[in-house]
C-alpha cells in the first residue's frame, strides 16, 4: 500500500520521469472518471496514485507525497499559464511548446529564472497536465486543449490572439480578480489561456459587469 509509516515515508521524496507519467496518466484517468468533484481529486484518486508508484517503483511513496507533488504540478501549470498569456510568446500545439525568440528567452531567464524550463522546450505530458490541474475536462479528452473549445459550438476563430502587452496585462488581471468571488486560481489561470485564444469572448468578458463575469465562469466550469 502506499499509505504506511515505514521508515523514511515523511522524507523528502524525489520524483523521476517515470513516476510523474503515471501520477499524471492515473490523476487524468480519474479525472475523466469524474473523481475531481470541484476541481479536488477525492482520497481515493491519491490513494491509487500512492499504491501505483509504491508497487511500480519499490519505493514507499504515501499520500503525502502525492499531494505535494501535485501542488508542484498546479504551481508549474500557474507558470505555464501566465507565460502563454504575455506578449512575445508562441505556442507550437502540435510539439506542446511554447516559444519565443533569443532576445525574449534571455531576458525572461533573467528577469524569472523559473520559466526557463518551460521556454523553447516541449513540455512533458502537457495535455494530462490540462486534465488533472486544469480545467475539469473530465468528459474530453486529451486532444482537447482549452484553445480547442468553444463554449457555443459556434465557428469562433481559435487561432492565438496577438494581444500586446498592456491587453494580455489587462485580461489576467481582470480573470485573476474573479478569486474574490470564490474561483480556485487554477481554474482562473485555465480561463486567461482559453480567452487568450478566443479574441472576441475575451474582449466581451471585459465589458460585462462582475455579476455577468460570474455567470460565465460558473457556464465555463460546467464544459
Amino acid at each position: 500500500m502506499g499509505k504506511g509509516n515505514k521508515e523514511g515515508t515523511s522524507k523528502q521524496f524525489r520524483w523521476t520521469k517515470p513516476m510523474e507519467h503515471v501520477f499524471l496518466e492515473i490523476l487524468a484517468e480519474e479525472a475523466r472518471k469524474g473523481n475531481k468533484p470541484s476541481n479536488t481529486f477525492k482520497s481515493v484518486s491519491i490513494n491509487r496514485v500512492a499504491d501505483a508508484i509504491s508497487s511500480r517503483f519499490q519505493v514507499q511513496c504515501d499520500t503525502k507525497h502525492v499531494e505535494n507533488h501535485l501542488r508542484t504540478v498546479k504551481n508549474q501549470w500557474q507558470i505555464i499559464c501566465k507565460i502563454r498569456g504575455e506578449s512575445g510568446f508562441g505556442w507550437d500545439d502540435n510539439m506542446k511548446m511554447i516559444t519565443c525568440d533569443r532576445a525574449t528567452y534571455d531576458a525572461t531567464v533573467m528577469a524569472h529564472k523559473k520559466y526557463e524550463p518551460f521556454l523553447n522546450k516541449i513540455i512533458d505530458h502537457y495535455d494530462e497536465m490540462a486534465v488533472v490541474v486544469g480545467k475539469d475536462m473530465a468528459t474530453g479528452s486529451f486532444a482537447r486543449t482549452f484553445a480547442d473549445i468553444d463554449l457555443d459550438d459556434g465557428n469562433e476563430d481559435s487561432m492565438p490572439v496577438d494581444y500586446d502587452n498592456e491587453e494580455a496585462e489587462e485580461l489576467y488581471e481582470q480573470v485573476m480578480s474573479m478569486e474574490d468571488e470564490g474561483f480556485d486560481d487554477d481554474f482562473l489561470c485555465s480561463v486567461c489561456d482559453y480567452l487568450g485564444s478566443h479574441e472576441s469572448e475575451a474582449k466581451m468578458f471585459l465589458v460585462k459587469s462582475k455579476k455577468h463575469r460570474k455567470i460565465w465562469l460558473q457556464k465555463f466550469s460546467q464544459g
